[in-house]
């Protein structure tokens, strides 16, 4: 069986990358001939080009669906990642693809729905919401599938292949713990956007020292996005200098290095605010891989219905993150255990639950004509 998987190319989000090569990876254990079609590099829009791609008609600047390429011809499957909203080239080019390729199966993934909220957060994305939802209507017509990660069945009128996200367990390595020095090692990874609410986390680490807390918490930032800036400021307007490090953008050893101090990983906060409430982050994979506890609000899928114990799950309706409810989840676990030996169980609970191979699973039976 042959197939194409066709996203963007976004070197600065590691973990889309990563996620995107574990998907192909595990078609390709499965017997099957996977290609990418991606853009050669990430582009930064220019603001004339911000402000031209939310007229109606114009196409997604430097898109690789705005053509079709001949790499598709013969191919038994087509796997699309979203990206970014949808436009009338788009629509065209996987019209083309249905048309020319009349018994290939196309395969449509939504990384995260709803995803309205993201596009209305702002009076100035509004056009962008006009475009997914005018344009986006067309899609029925051509595709055979929407991969969703959620429990969805049919999402205007398409049926649903749901899932959740997974990782490559075999590029993960478990953290190697350093000596401790007393505190509250705390990892918070991301491409930092406000349905993150790493805001709340601060403002509740401010209110914790203003009112005599003695613990040592530190918080790890790393990561850039668009609420990066904002979220420096804060640290210096609330005094967290000594107990937040900014570490900006990392990967491999120094990456490793700083998942070896921390304890707690922080996943997200203000999902909610964009109506998603179960949620399936890769940074939740990448946590459970590495072996660490968890916050968040909302729930994380692969903790649904299942006895762990290794997951705090903070109140939805908080702006203020309480600093006690966390330090009493790091007691409950390290007060007993060690952390080798808490990463062990965490890993090993990740193994059985998101590695690619288990997750990428009911992709392949429908591909394989097995349901």
């Amino acid at each position: 069986m042959k197939g194409v998987y066709i996203s963007s190319n976004d070197i600065n989000n590691i973990g889309i990358e990563r996620k995107i090569s574990a998907q192909i990876r595990a078609l390709k254990n499965n017997g099957m001939d996977c290609g990418r079609i991606a853009n050669k590099a990430h582009i930064k829009l220019s603001l004339w080009q911000k402000i031209a791609v939310r007229f109606p008609f114009s196409p997604i600047v430097y898109d690789v669906l705005n053509q079709y390429s001949r790499k598709i011809d013969n191919s038994d499957f087509v796997y699309i990642r979203r990206q970014g909203v949808m436009s009338w080239r788009r629509i065209l080019t996987i019209r083309k693809i249905r048309r020319r390729n009349p018994d290939v199966k196309v395969l449509y993934e939504i990384p995260t729905y709803p995803f309205k909220k993201e596009l209305t957060k702002r009076w100035i994305d509004y056009p962008l919401w006009w475009k997914e939802w005018f344009y986006g209507r067309f899609l029925k017509r051509y595709i055979d599938r929407l991969i969703v990660i959620g429990n969805y069945n049919i999402i205007d009128g398409i049926k649903t292949i749901p899932m959740i996200n997974g990782v490559d367990m075999e590029l993960i390595s478990p953290i190697h713990p350093t000596l401790e020095d007393g505190a509250i090692h705390i990892m918070a990874i991301a491409k930092i956007e406000w349905w993150h609410g790493y805001d709340r986390f601060l403002k509740g680490m401010a209110q914790y020292y203003q009112s005599g807390g003695q613990r040592g918490i530190v918080l790890h930032l790393v990561g850039t996005g668009e609420a990066h800036a904002s979220l420096v400021a804060m640290v210096k307007g609330l005094g967290l200098e000594s107990c937040v490090i900014i570490h900006g953008y990392k990967v491999g050893k120094e990456l490793d290095e700083i998942y070896n101090r921390c304890h707690l990983g922080l996943i997200s906060l203000a999902t909610q605010d964009k109506d998603v409430y179960v949620h399936s982050t890769l940074k939740s994979r990448d946590y459970l891989a590495k072996g660490l506890p968890t916050m968040s609000t909302g729930m994380t899928d692969v903790f649904i219905g299942v006895d762990y114990k290794y997951n705090l799950e903070l109140p939805m309706d908080a702006e203020i993150v309480d600093m006690n409810l966390v330090i009493d989840f790091y007691d409950s676990i390290y007060g007993s255990m060690t952390r080798e030996e808490v990463i062990a169980e965490i890993r090993a609970f990740a193994e059985r639950t998101v590695d690619i191979n288990i997750t990428m699973a009911p992709v392949v039976r429908y591909l394989k004509g097995e349901v």
